[in-house]
């Protein structure tokens, strides 16, 4: 897993889906269960856009970062 470089607005926006996920679920397990389902689609979104557009981003599957051009 890398890390992911955001902007103000975009980690404001995740930010706020994840309060909102939190906010849903009474129970800590059944929180932590939606937001690694929340984080999975956004790796399965992230990936999508790197296969589409290979110029926009690089990806790679050890400890390096994305690169973006």
């Amino acid at each position: 897993m890398g890390t992911m470089h955001l902007d103000a607005a975009a980690e404001a926006e995740l930010h706020s889906e994840a309060e909102k996920l939190i906010a849903r679920y009474d129970s800590p397990l059944e929180t932590v269960k939606a937001l690694m389902a929340y984080n999975c689609e956004l790796e399965t979104q992230i990936l999508a856009i790197a296969h589409r557009h290979p110029g926009i981003v690089s990806i790679g599957y050890d400890d390096t970062p994305p690169i973006v051009r």
